[in-house]
Protein backbone atom coordinates (compact mmCIF):
# COMPACT_ATOMS: atom_id res chain seq x y z
CA UNK A 1 0.00 0.00 0.00
CA UNK A 2 1.34 3.05 -0.52
CA UNK A 3 0.52 6.26 1.76
CA UNK A 4 -1.90 9.00 0.48
CA UNK A 5 -0.09 11.81 -1.37
CA UNK A 6 -0.48 14.52 0.62
CA UNK A 7 -0.92 12.43 3.73
CA UNK A 8 -0.03 14.60 7.09
CA UNK A 9 -0.32 14.64 11.02
CA UNK A 10 -3.33 15.04 12.94
CA UNK A 11 -3.65 16.11 16.68
CA UNK A 12 -4.84 12.27 17.88
CA UNK A 13 -9.09 12.26 19.36
CA UNK A 14 -7.81 13.85 22.89
CA UNK A 15 -5.97 16.43 21.24
CA UNK A 16 -3.16 16.59 23.63
CA UNK A 17 -0.77 15.53 20.20
CA UNK A 18 -1.11 11.90 21.15
CA UNK A 19 0.83 10.35 18.15
CA UNK A 20 -1.49 7.43 15.95
CA UNK A 21 0.00 4.02 15.66
CA UNK A 22 1.10 2.81 12.58
CA UNK A 23 -1.50 2.34 9.74
CA UNK A 24 -4.34 4.37 11.93
CA UNK A 25 -6.56 6.75 10.82
CA UNK A 26 -7.44 9.69 13.09
CA UNK A 27 -11.40 10.27 13.02
CA UNK A 28 -11.50 12.53 10.40
CA UNK A 29 -9.76 9.34 7.87
CA UNK A 30 -6.52 11.35 7.27
CA UNK A 31 -3.71 8.99 7.72
CA UNK A 32 -1.19 10.47 9.19
CA UNK A 33 2.73 11.03 7.62
CA UNK A 34 5.55 9.05 8.54
CA UNK A 35 8.10 11.37 9.77
CA UNK A 36 11.25 9.93 8.08
CA UNK A 37 9.55 10.94 5.21
CA UNK A 38 9.85 14.67 3.66
CA UNK A 39 8.13 16.60 0.84
CA UNK A 40 9.81 16.61 -2.44
CA UNK A 41 11.02 19.47 -3.75
CA UNK A 42 10.59 19.07 -7.32
CA UNK A 43 7.96 22.00 -8.64
CA UNK A 44 4.76 20.72 -8.47
CA UNK A 45 5.12 17.66 -6.55
CA UNK A 46 3.55 18.04 -3.14
CA UNK A 47 4.62 14.55 -2.52
CA UNK A 48 6.15 13.15 0.95
CA UNK A 49 8.04 9.94 0.13
CA UNK A 50 10.77 8.19 1.91
CA UNK A 51 14.24 10.11 0.53
CA UNK A 52 16.18 6.31 1.22
CA UNK A 53 13.97 5.23 -1.32
CA UNK A 54 13.37 7.64 -3.85
CA UNK A 55 14.26 5.96 -6.98
CA UNK A 56 11.22 4.06 -6.41
CA UNK A 57 8.88 6.79 -5.99
CA UNK A 58 6.94 8.60 -9.39
CA UNK A 59 6.87 12.11 -9.35
CA UNK A 60 4.79 14.07 -11.35
CA UNK A 61 6.02 17.88 -11.61
CA UNK A 62 7.00 20.56 -13.68
CA UNK A 63 10.50 21.44 -15.22
CA UNK A 64 10.45 25.17 -14.53
CA UNK A 65 9.72 27.48 -11.39
CA UNK A 66 6.48 28.95 -11.37
CA UNK A 67 5.78 32.88 -12.49
CA UNK A 68 3.53 35.19 -10.05
CA UNK A 69 2.46 37.91 -12.34
CA UNK A 70 0.55 40.74 -11.13
CA UNK A 71 -2.68 38.12 -10.87
CA UNK A 72 -1.80 35.37 -13.16
CA UNK A 73 -0.31 32.26 -12.00
CA UNK A 74 1.25 29.30 -13.97
CA UNK A 75 4.34 27.12 -14.42
CA UNK A 76 7.34 28.72 -16.82
CA UNK A 77 7.56 25.53 -18.67
CA UNK A 78 3.82 25.11 -19.02
CA UNK A 79 2.62 28.86 -20.53
CA UNK A 80 -0.42 27.82 -21.75
CA UNK A 81 -2.10 26.46 -18.54
CA UNK A 82 -3.04 30.12 -16.45
CA UNK A 83 -4.65 30.37 -13.30
CA UNK A 84 -5.64 33.14 -11.34
CA UNK A 85 -6.86 31.54 -8.50
CA UNK A 86 -4.22 29.34 -6.14
CA UNK A 87 -6.31 26.48 -5.76
CA UNK A 88 -6.38 26.14 -9.36
CA UNK A 89 -2.77 27.28 -10.08
CA UNK A 90 -1.73 23.81 -7.87
CA UNK A 91 -4.59 21.84 -9.69
CA UNK A 92 -2.43 22.67 -13.31
CA UNK A 93 -0.92 18.73 -13.82
CA UNK A 94 3.19 18.49 -14.11
CA UNK A 95 4.81 18.31 -17.59
CA UNK A 96 7.55 15.94 -16.59
CA UNK A 97 7.45 12.56 -14.94
CA UNK A 98 10.69 11.49 -12.32
CA UNK A 99 11.59 10.52 -9.09
CA UNK A 100 10.70 12.24 -6.11
CA UNK A 101 13.99 14.75 -5.05
CA UNK A 102 15.07 15.96 -1.89
CA UNK A 103 17.09 19.28 -3.45
CA UNK A 104 15.46 22.06 -4.92
CA UNK A 105 16.08 24.59 -7.50
CA UNK A 106 18.21 27.51 -7.03
CA UNK A 107 15.48 29.52 -9.13
CA UNK A 108 12.36 29.02 -6.71
CA UNK A 109 9.78 31.74 -8.02
CA UNK A 110 9.92 33.77 -11.17
CA UNK A 111 7.79 37.03 -11.52
CA UNK A 112 7.09 39.56 -13.73
CA UNK A 113 11.02 41.45 -14.03
CA UNK A 114 12.05 38.06 -15.19
CA UNK A 115 9.17 37.69 -18.00
CA UNK A 116 9.87 41.23 -19.31
CA UNK A 117 13.47 39.69 -19.34
CA UNK A 118 12.53 37.04 -21.03
CA UNK A 119 10.29 38.24 -23.52
CA UNK A 120 12.26 41.26 -24.36
CA UNK A 121 13.09 42.15 -27.61
CA UNK A 122 16.92 41.03 -28.33
CA UNK A 123 19.10 43.52 -30.92
CA UNK A 124 20.90 41.06 -33.41
CA UNK A 125 23.79 43.33 -33.82
CA UNK A 126 24.38 43.40 -29.71
CA UNK A 127 27.70 42.28 -30.35
CA UNK A 128 28.61 44.80 -32.99
CA UNK A 129 29.85 48.23 -31.82
CA UNK A 130 28.07 50.91 -34.36
CA UNK A 131 30.64 53.89 -33.23
CA UNK A 132 34.22 53.70 -35.36
CA UNK A 133 35.72 54.56 -31.49
CA UNK A 134 34.58 51.36 -29.94
CA UNK A 135 35.50 49.73 -32.89
CA UNK A 136 39.35 50.91 -33.08
CA UNK A 137 39.14 50.34 -28.93
CA UNK A 138 38.22 46.51 -29.52
CA UNK A 139 40.72 46.40 -32.17
CA UNK A 140 43.37 48.00 -29.81
CA UNK A 141 42.57 45.54 -27.14
CA UNK A 142 42.96 42.64 -29.78
CA UNK A 143 45.96 43.93 -30.81
CA UNK A 144 47.63 44.52 -27.68
CA UNK A 145 46.57 40.85 -26.38
CA UNK A 146 48.77 39.57 -29.03
CA UNK A 147 51.73 42.09 -28.05
CA UNK A 148 51.47 44.64 -30.23
CA UNK A 149 52.29 48.12 -28.86
CA UNK A 150 49.34 50.27 -28.18
CA UNK A 151 50.94 53.17 -29.15
CA UNK A 152 51.92 52.48 -32.32
CA UNK A 153 48.54 51.70 -33.21
CA UNK A 154 47.19 55.25 -31.58
CA UNK A 155 50.11 56.54 -33.99
CA UNK A 156 48.91 54.57 -36.94
CA UNK A 157 45.15 55.65 -36.92
CA UNK A 158 45.74 58.84 -35.11
CA UNK A 159 47.37 59.94 -38.65
CA UNK A 160 44.85 58.98 -40.47
CA UNK A 161 42.03 60.50 -38.60
CA UNK A 162 43.74 63.62 -39.11
CA UNK A 163 44.40 63.22 -42.89
CA UNK A 164 40.87 62.10 -43.34
CA UNK A 165 39.05 63.50 -40.47
CA UNK A 166 36.18 60.88 -40.06
CA UNK A 167 36.93 57.56 -37.40
CA UNK A 168 34.53 55.59 -40.12
CA UNK A 169 37.40 55.78 -42.72
CA UNK A 170 39.83 54.78 -40.67
CA UNK A 171 38.22 51.77 -39.57
CA UNK A 172 37.60 51.02 -43.33
CA UNK A 173 41.17 51.98 -44.21
CA UNK A 174 42.42 49.90 -40.96
CA UNK A 175 40.11 46.97 -42.46
CA UNK A 176 41.58 47.02 -45.96
CA UNK A 177 45.43 47.34 -44.65
CA UNK A 178 45.05 44.58 -42.52
CA UNK A 179 43.14 42.09 -44.99
CA UNK A 180 46.27 43.01 -47.35
CA UNK A 181 48.57 42.05 -44.91
CA UNK A 182 47.01 38.52 -44.08
CA UNK A 183 46.59 37.38 -47.23
CA UNK A 184 50.36 38.54 -48.52
CA UNK A 185 51.32 36.05 -45.55
CA UNK A 186 49.99 33.47 -47.81
CA UNK A 187 51.95 34.23 -50.65
CA UNK A 188 55.35 34.78 -48.32
CA UNK A 189 56.96 32.09 -46.66
CA UNK A 190 54.86 32.45 -43.51
CA UNK A 191 53.53 29.12 -44.85
CA UNK A 192 55.09 26.25 -44.61
CA UNK A 193 54.52 23.21 -46.01
CA UNK A 194 52.71 20.41 -43.64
Amino acid sequence: RRPAPCARTRRGASGRGGRLGAGAMSGDGVVPRNPQHVRCKNFGCQQFFDPTKADQTTCIHHKAPPVFHETVKYWSCCPNSKAYDWDEFMKIPGCQRGTCSTEGAKKQVMGGCDVRADAAPKRIDDDLPADPRKKLDRLRAGLESIGVESSSFDRAWGRLAAKHGDLGVVVSHMGKSFTEVLQSMDTDEVNLPD
